[in-house]
């Protein structure tokens, strides 16, 4: 038998709910397969507690940088026609 657990309001929550038996959030991936997704300059969600462990030091959160907004004018090509009734 199952142990009984409760939701935040206080009633049983339902069998099943939540995330599967070896469900992961989380996967292994290859730095060469991951950059096929993103470039060298994308910001990659990484935990912090994972970094210090891996051995980084006084690791800042970097800010994204905002894409400079280019206006490309095109020039509308006329097209000349005659209409026949």
């Amino acid at each position: 038998m199952q142990k009984v657990t409760y939701n935040k309001d206080g009633s049983i929550r339902k069998k099943g709910s939540g995330r599967k038996q070896g469900a992961k959030s989380f996967i292994n991936i290859s730095i060469p397969e991951l950059q096929k997704f993103c470039g060298s300059a994308s910001l990659i969600p990484v935990s912090r507690v994972w970094l210090e462990k891996m051995g980084a030091v006084k690791v800042v959160d970097a800010q994204p940088t905002a894409a400079k907004e280019t206006v490309v004018e095109e020039s509308e090509e006329k097209i000349a026609f005659t209409l026949h009734r």
